[in-house]
């Protein structure tokens, strides 16, 4: 059944651009240069590449069943209990990335800007308006995320752009100087964080208009490409203005920002990728408890699915607290090294699964 709410082709592609960009513009270059070397931008390309396919699977589920979701389509091509096992880990993994994504602006505040207070204050402020810009639904957040979404691009390429005159290309060379492990660790990386996450945008598809439907896969393979432009220059401007200690700062892109110096006029902007980090995490914290509220509401068959919003925020919320409390380089362990593997387990193979079984339903129906 379709939804009441509906948006066009072309808010979903900025959805999934924002929801792929999210944190991922300023925490991906640290780790992935950590990994790949000065073959971080080979990894990248690599790992665009995997997230092409997912999403080429995602959509060819979606032209099948244009009408359903995920959880929908599963249940009609596996049965109910086969779905409710599926489920379990795919609604496990969205509570875990949910609260990983708040959790991460709070010890970014906590780290970087307001070293005293405590952390829990962050996150529970941040889930209470994610709880409320989710009860807004789809079609509001699709609305109210455009112009966040274009004054955070605009100040990320404002930073690449004045750095232009501090840029070191050598630090582009040796391209490979460990071989092509390291460039396959990193684009396992960057495949787990984020191109693999957006199978989550299989529960949202049915909340396209069936009229704009033609449209659909043009707009989510152009989301997905500039995705990977704007990572990709983000990753080279870490790379030539850091050099070598590039791989082991956190919040690398942060750090870039503190180095603009224009004539002593233009100065301490990193403010402005602080904003960037935050606005971004906030945004694709929304879409996940979002989708994470539409899957309880498909599994369960609730009709007020936004009743389930603020107990599953709070759910989230506990998560995330009980996780940090267990030390922050178990979490940072569980995101740069068990994220991809788990995310693939919990995201693409359900997704593989249940591609393949109503694909031979739909032939024999």
């Amino acid at each position: 059944m379709k939804p009441k709410e509906q948006i066009g082709a072309y808010q979903m592609s900025f959805l999934l651009f924002t929801f792929m960009t999210g944190s991922s513009i300023v925490n991906i270059p640290g780790p992935l240069i950590a990994y790949a070397s000065q073959g971080a931008w080979i990894s990248l390309l690599l790992a665009l590449a995997a997230g092409m396919a997912v999403l080429a699977c995602v959509l060819v589920l979606h032209r099948k069943y244009p009408s359903q979701s995920f959880i929908e389509v599963s249940r009609a091509a596996l049965g109910r209990w086969p779905t409710v096992l599926i489920a379990i880990p795919f609604i496990w993994f969205q509570f875990h990335m949910a609260s990983g994504i708040v959790l991460d602006i709070g010890l970014f505040m906590k780290s970087t800007l307001l070293r005293q207070t405590p952390l829990a204050i962050f996150t529970l402020s941040i889930f209470v308006v994610v709880a409320l810009t989710v009860r807004s639904g789809l079609e509001t957040m699709s609305r109210m995320f455009v112009m966040p979404m274009i004054l955070v691009i605009a100040f990320v390429f404002l930073v690449v752009l004045l750095l232009a005159g501090d840029y070191d290309v050598t630090s582009l060379q040796p391209i490979m100087p460990n071989g092509v492990k390291p460039v396959l660790l990193g684009a396992y990386f960057a495949y787990g964080f984020p191109y693999v996450e957006l199978v989550l945008f299989s529960m949202l598809l049915p909340y396209v208009r069936s009229q704009e439907h033609h449209l659909l896969a043009k707009g989510m393979y152009a989301a997905l490409l500039f995705n990977g432009f704007c990572l990709l220059c983000v990753t080279l401007c870490t790379m030539v203005v850091l050099g070598p200690m590039a791989s082991e700062l956190k919040y690398s892109m942060f750090v870039v920002s503190q180095t603009v110096d224009m004539m002593e006029v233009i100065q301490r902007i990193e403010s402005v990728m602080g904003f960037s980090l935050i606005a971004n995490s906030f945004m694709k914290a929304s879409i996940t408890v979002f989708v994470l509220k539409e899957t309880f509401s498909k599994l369960f068959s609730f009709r007020e699915g936004k009743l389930l919003v603020f107990p599953l925020t709070m759910a989230c919320f506990l998560f995330s607290m009980l996780f940090i409390s267990k030390g922050e380089a178990r979490w940072v362990n569980a995101v740069t090294v068990l994220h991809p593997l788990v995310a693939t387990v919990c995201y693409l193979l359900p997704l593989l699964i249940v591609t393949i079984a109503a694909s031979i339903r739909k032939k024999l129906a």
